[in-house]
């Protein structure tokens, strides 16, 4: 069985204030963490990397695994798009967010045995700890049911010719999903959950950097969880 990880690390850091993919934690650029956990996981056999056109050639990577480069699109279902060509023969194929670093192989390998067990796609969640509000204009308009709500999180896995043709159809209607788990859902795809964690949270403004570097801080990854 050939199961494909995809990375993105394509962004452009419009929002953080620069490449936040490449910055050093602990001596390593951000994004070489989700490779290192990769490179754990027998069962992953390939990485395709989506990085920026204007770093691709100068960016060195250490893996274990048949690894490829891959330009990054406009948005970063462009990017998982442009990855997906990429690949021309696979079973199952893992997307993830270079900027959730604390992703555990755990997580990895439970998506992969919910599709085994038949499933379309298995998505990394956690139940949602706070009451969710419906607001528009300022205006809560309702109060939505907490135990039916969770926050979505990386890896998502998915069966690859699914995935393949979800993606060929927003494409062809211009539809951009927030996640890849939505556009698979829209042409009916049978998706579970599999356990995240708190800690698997995206590195987005500079405080989540700050929350990375004092998590590392504590010691080996493993016993954050």
């Amino acid at each position: 069985m050939k199961i494909v990880a995809i990375l993105l690390a394509a962004g452009q850091g419009k929002r953080f204030g620069e490449k936040k993919q490449f910055i050093k934690l602990k001596g390593e650029p951000l994004f070489q963490y989700s490779i290192n956990t990769i490179n754990k996981i027998d069962e992953i056999t390939d990485v395709i990397l989506v990085l920026p056109e204007e770093d691709i050639e100068r960016i060195k990577i250490f893996s274990f695994k048949n690894i490829k480069k891959v330009i990054g699109g406009k948005e970063r279902q462009d990017s998982v798009y442009n990855a997906l060509q990429e690949i021309s023969n696979a079973d199952i194929v893992i997307v993830h967010d270079t900027a959730r670093p604390f992703a555990t192989e755990k997580m990895f390998l439970d998506g992969i045995k919910n599709i085994k067990k038949g499933f379309d796609g298995s998505v990394t969640a956690i139940p949602s700890k706070d009451t969710i509000k419906k607001v528009k204009e300022n205006k809560v308009i309702e109060t939505l049911k907490r135990d039916e709500l969770y926050i979505i999180q990386t890896p998502q896995t998915f069966k690859f010719d699914i995935l393949k043709k979800a993606h060929e159809k927003a494409k062809q209607e211009n539809f951009l999903g927030t996640d890849d788990s939505s556009l698979v859902e829209r042409i009916g795809g049978n998706i579970t959950i599999n356990e995240g964690s708190i800690l698997n949270f995206k590195i987005t403004t500079k405080e989540d950097l700050i929350l990375a570097k004092c998590l590392l801080n504590k010691g080996p990854k493993k016993s954050l969880f």
